[in-house]
């Protein structure tokens, strides 16, 4: 199965396109920080891995961060839409469980914005920002239906 669902570099007749989120393939290193329901900050090291999958039209990674007492895996499946120009986005770690639902574009400065809502129906926002070859920032925002977006995990990763 897994060879089916990898694929060697993203799908030539969209690779323009396919490198917003391409140009994160391969190991990253990360500092986590969450948010956890005590309202205290946890902080933990994990591995980010991203890989072409599905013919590369999607880019895939598996986050994992074992110090996060009870935090298991989640994966993320990145699909560009050619008729959009948008990207579809779903996040799911079956553990937990939880599940997130966005569309993801560039956000005109380098990085990437992703919007969406989160498995109990709250908002979300995603952003990936400092996108260097070597490093990034990554910040998940939540919020009520009317309330404003507030930060619940940040992870500053770099390149093995």
């Amino acid at each position: 199965m897994l060879e089916l669902l990898s694929a060697d570099g993203p799908d030539p007749d969209h690779a323009e396109a396919m490198m917003l989120y391409g140009r994160l393939v391969g190991t990253w290193n990360i500092s986590n920080r969450y948010l956890f329901g005590d309202g205290k900050w946890r902080t933990a090291a994990g591995e980010w891995r991203f890989g072409w999958a599905l013919g590369g039209r999607v880019v895939q990674d598996v986050l994992f961060c074992p110090d996060f007492h009870g935090r298991f895996p989640g994966t993320t499946l990145r699909m560009y839409d050619v008729t959009t120009g948008l990207w579809q986005i779903t996040w799911i770690s079956p553990k937990l469980p939880s599940q997130f639902s966005q569309v993801g574009r560039s956000d005109g400065a380098g990085g990437m914005i992703q919007e969406g809502t989160d498995s109990e129906g709250r908002r979300s926002r995603w952003t990936f920002t400092e996108v260097t070859s070597d490093s990034f920032r990554w910040q998940g925002f939540s919020a009520a239906p009317d309330g404003e977006f507030e930060l619940f995990q940040e992870m500053h990763a770099t390149r093995r």
